[in-house]
């Protein structure tokens, strides 16, 4: 009986050490883990995730620095346009000024074309009237050391009946104009002589006398009145229109300057 239950506890003991030893076998042996592929399924999209958040911050800062440097250019373009526009103003308002000076000029230059016309006029006028003592005497021939006032007082004695002490009183200077020439370049034609009268009276019946007077024939030489180059130039251009009327039965005749045809003025322009 005692050895039976010695037996027993051999065997129990026998299979406790099993037991150990398949605990411990089963323990360590690798047993293929239903969970594995999941984990690894978790792992993959929680890395997916970490990436795109990664990439997601990259392109929020590309797109937040491309957004500041919009805004950058934006800012410049804006002070650029506002600079422009205050340019633009300036600009404008010295165009408004530009303007209303050249008004102010044109105004001007109106005002001082009628003050030139007039003191232009009163010029020629003052020069006119100056002339209106002077007769020009052509064809007196010159000649060397010539006394040419003596000459012209001696031909005057012969024109109006007037002594030779009244004449000196009377003609102021006589003078010919221009400069001699030399016999090589000469023409022989006698320059102009100009005579200055000291009284008008005495001029007038010079000029009206030596139309006839015998001397100015027997000399080939003939008193015309001094007129400036201007006049000399209109009565030119107006000559041949006084002509015209003067056929046509027209009174007509030539001024300093202009004409009369039936007592209305003609001018050259």
């Amino acid at each position: 009986m005692i050895e039976e239950i010695e037996v027993d506890q051999a065997m129990a003991a026998e299979d406790t050490d099993m037991s150990k030893k398949d605990k411990v076998n089963w323990d360590h042996t690798p047993i293929k883990n239903k969970n594995t592929k999941r984990s690894k399924v978790l792992d993959d999209h929680a890395k997916n995730e970490k990436l795109r958040d990664v990439h997601a911050k990259e392109d929020t800062v590309a797109v937040l620095r491309a957004i500041q440097e919009l805004t950058q250019k934006m800012d410049d373009q804006t002070q650029r346009f506002i600079r422009f526009e205050k340019q633009i103003n300036a600009n404008s308002s010295a165009i408004d000024k530009n303007k209303k000076d050249i008004t102010e000029l044109q105004s001007q230059v109106v005002l001082l074309k009628k003050e030139n016309a007039f003191l232009k006029s009163a010029c020629d006028e003052h020069a006119r009237y100056k002339r209106r003592w002077n007769l020009r005497l052509t064809g007196l021939p010159e000649k060397d050391e010539e006394n040419v006032r003596e000459t012209v007082i001696g031909i005057l004695t012969r024109i109006i009946p007037v002594s030779v002490e009244r004449l000196r009183d009377n003609v102021d200077t006589v003078h010919r104009l221009g400069k001699r020439e030399s016999a090589a370049n000469s023409n022989n034609v006698p320059r102009v002589v100009i005579i200055q009268f000291g009284m008008r009276t005495i001029r007038d019946e010079v000029w009206k006398k030596s139309k006839d007077a015998r001397v100015c024939k027997d000399l080939h030489i003939s008193f015309k009145e001094d007129f400036s180059k201007e006049d000399r130039l209109a009565r030119a251009k107006l000559w041949p229109l006084v002509q015209e009327a003067r056929r046509r039965g027209k009174r007509a005749y030539l001024k300093e300057g202009y004409a009369l045809i039936d007592n209305k003025r003609v001018d050259p322009d």
